[in-house]
């Protein structure tokens, strides 16, 4: 009888659906003045444009959080242009608000933000020491909090971009876009961004081309202008070339 019962809840524990994803950050991505300054990141206008809707955006009633996290994009979006004391300045304000952030806005919040911190500094100075601890951080903040969006596709590209001798895996990290793209109703359209971008890139990492280019114009469709997609378009048509000349 005990053997029956035991059977009849691990079968009702395996029909139970997975936990679904959750966006603790959706508040943010539906302000526009922030969405308009991340379009205007995401596509790489011009600094001027940049700059202004960084100022109305930072003038705007927003959380330290929320002022620690525009700092990270921010601080890539000059990294990316090759304006390097720019960067570094954005980064050094992303710490000063890291710092200020009051313990009511959330654990979540606040780890997220130190992540992106971290990885932002890493992003402009280098440093092999940043790198692994933003590694880090980026992968026990997934332990803990799985189911978040996020948080779930920050841990994907770790596995990624991390060597496979030091833990990567792109085909973990494919197992996770997948997860996240079947629960992607409701996404913001920055994280649909990441997740297509990502799953292009990991698809690439598998020699998947012809699917990777598919994910690649999905996000293309979104930011054409993010020099991620350039960026994975010519390893894409480097490595077909090796491939051929093999």
């Amino acid at each position: 009888m005990r053997r029956t019962l035991l059977t009849i809840l691990l079968m009702m524990a395996l029909l139970m659906p997975l936990a679904a994803f959750t966006d603790s950050f959706a508040s943010t991505a539906a302000d526009p003045a922030f969405m308009a300054l991340i379009d205007a990141i995401k596509n790489v206008e011009d600094e001027a444009a940049v700059t202004d809707l960084y100022e109305q955006y930072i003038a705007t009633d927003i959380t330290m959080t929320e002022r620690s996290r525009i700092e990270y994009h921010m601080a890539r979006y000059f990294k990316d242009m090759g304006a390097e004391e720019k960067a570094r300045h954005h980064v050094d304000l992303e710490k000063a608000y890291l710092d200020q952030i009051p313990e009511e806005e959330g654990e979540l919040q606040r780890r997220v933000a130190e992540m992106e911190a971290v990885s932002a500094d890493y992003y402009v100075n280098g440093g092999l020491g940043k790198g692994m601890e933003s590694s880090s951080l980026t992968k026990e903040l997934y332990k803990d909090y799985p189911d978040e969006y996020y948080v779930a596709l920050q841990e994907a590209f770790r596995l990624v971009y991390t060597p496979p001798i030091a833990g990567g895996s792109p085909a973990k990290a494919l197992r996770i876009f997948s997860a996240i793209e079947e629960e992607s109703e409701g996404m913001s359209k920055l994280d649909r961004f990441s997740l297509l971008a990502g799953k292009g890139i990991a698809l690439a990492e598998r020699d998947e081309y012809d699917e990777s280019e598919k994910y690649l114009d999905e996000a293309e469709s979104i930011y054409g202008g993010d020099p991620a997609i350039e960026a994975a378009r010519r390893d894409n048509a480097r490595t077909r070339r090796n491939d051929r000349n093999r």
